[in-house]
């Protein structure tokens, strides 16, 4: 997917000045009032939502051609979800995984991680309604990544908020469980069996990270993030409609190899 000079110019302008507003959110955390991290939290989530307010009040109208004045509308209705409540969501579990940090590097990192992500985000979704007709290929795939980006930073919060195995299993549970059936809304696979299917690889996502639970604090939420990577690789391949071994041996190769790499830290 192309974009143009000046388009990422501005973009990346919006992310550096929603990267100052989140870093203020994260250096008031140990400093300053509950209500002053509140308002920088609040601020940051506004700035987000008038992006793509901004981006869909300019992109959701095209003329049928250059000889008519007929217009067509993307429908808000049908983007509303994935434009705006899920970056939403990706947001405000960053802002969760920042207040219950305390590891200052890691802390710098993910923040540094999420605003390229939701830079690659703002190009794809302009990029997807100027063509008008369907969320892109392409920004779907920003979307699984930021399902999974998701599911990390919750991971990690409810760890260092300090539940028991059960509390937290039970919380990885119910997170991955939505997170599941956020990926099916956005592939428009939203039926009774793909719920059914959520709602098993939810369990096999929580119960994956039980093994791992007296290990390194980085352990664990990275386990229950591959294993939802893997699952939701593995439907990806299915909605495409290949069925041939080959195709489901990569990701489940790259989750291996990532594990061994994880375990030996």
């Amino acid at each position: 997917m192309k974009f143009g000079k000046i388009e990422i110019k501005s973009e990346i302008l919006y992310i550096l000045f929603l990267f100052v507003v989140t870093e203020f959110f994260n250096i008031s955390i140990l400093k300053s009032p509950l209500r002053t991290i509140i308002l920088w939290g609040v601020l940051g989530l506004l700035l987000l939502i008038f992006w793509f307010g901004r981006a869909f009040s300019l992109y959701s109208k095209k003329k049928i051609s250059k000889y008519s004045n007929v217009l067509m509308k993307i429908s808000l209705k049908e983007r509303f979800f994935s434009y705006f409540v899920l970056p939403s969501i990706f947001y405000i579990s960053l802002l969760v995984f920042l207040f219950f940090n305390r590891n200052v590097i890691l802390g710098h990192f993910v923040l540094i991680m999420c605003m390229i992500l939701l830079l690659l985000l703002f190009l794809n979704v302009k990029s997807s309604m100027k063509k008008f007709y369907t969320v892109h290929i392409a920004t779907k795939a920003v979307f699984d990544f930021i399902c999974i980006t998701i599911l990390f930073l919750l991971l990690n919060a409810f760890l260092r908020i300090g539940f028991s195995i059960i509390e937290y299993t039970l919380l990885g549970f119910f997170s991955s469980l939505t997170l599941y059936i956020f990926v099916l809304k956005l592939h428009d696979r939203f039926g009774l069996v793909e719920i059914v299917l959520a709602f098993l690889s939810a369990i096999v996502t929580a119960l994956s990270m039980i093994p791992f639970w007296n290990r390194n604090i980085f352990i664990i939420p990275a386990v229950g993030a591959l294993t939802f990577y893997l699952i939701i690789s593995l439907w990806n391949i299915r909605f495409s409609g290949r069925v041939k071994l080959n195709d489901y041996l990569a990701p489940v190769l790259y989750v291996i190899f990532a594990l061994v790499l994880i375990l030996t830290m």
